[in-house]
């Protein structure tokens, strides 16, 4: 009997050291290791990618309120970037009288073809709606400048539409009509007044944050 349980822990020991057996937990980590390190490599490429290009040019043709609204070449201490969602994305200009044009535009078939006319305003929607925003709509806001160049005058898209006439890699061009208030304004909605315009911006900086 002790002669038959030696030569039973000889052959299980014999058996665990074949190759592959017992190893199964080394190798999934490996596997998941491997799967990790695809990813970032991905990520540092997507990075790359995002590095801001040069000579980013905007073209706008803008009338708010009867007056038409100048904008200047960017300023180059803010980079003018296009942040892609997925369902959205977000378009920052700042020029160098620190003027601002900033747009959201949100669609569930916005990478999918063009044009697209935005009838619903953001700033029209409910308090809690404009926070988290579930319907396809657009925001328009543009701050521009005074004799004062201190001070800044902002107007806020809220009832027309915005169409995204053309969106590539390399030009975006929005044109809006309708009527806008004055931002920052407790009563501005009870003041509209007309909004109409054109944007284009090309060879601009990205920042793809799609999942």
């Amino acid at each position: 009997m002790k002669s038959l349980k030696i030569l039973l822990g000889a052959l299980i020991i014999s058996i665990l050291l074949l190759p592959g057996c017992g190893n199964d937990k080394s190798e999934t980590i490996k596997e998941t290791k491997t799967v990790k390190e695809v990813s970032k490599i991905s990520s540092k490429k997507k990075k790359k990618n995002d590095k801001p290009k040069k000579n980013t040019t905007v073209k706008v043709e803008m009338t708010i309120n009867g007056d038409k609204i100048n904008f200047d070449k960017a300023d180059p201490k803010y980079n003018s970037v296009v942040v892609l969602f997925n369902e959205s994305f977000q378009l920052k200009y700042i020029d160098m009288k620190n003027q601002l044009i900033l747009i959201h535009l949100y669609d569930s078939k916005l990478y999918q073809s063009t044009p697209i006319t935005f009838s619903t305003q953001i700033a029209s929607l409910p308090s809690k709606e404009q926070v988290i925003v579930e319907v396809k709509s657009s925001k328009l806001l543009i701050n521009v400048s005074t004799s004062d160049p201190t001070i800044l005058n902002r107007a806020e898209f809220y009832k027309g539409n915005v169409v995204l006439e053309e969106f590539t890699e390399e030009k975006i061009v929005i044109n809006f009509k309708g009527e806008g208030f004055p931002g920052g304004s407790n009563k501005g909605k009870d003041k509209l007044f007309p909004m109409e315009g054109t944007i284009v911006i090309e060879n601009y900086n990205v920042h793809d944050a799609r999942r």
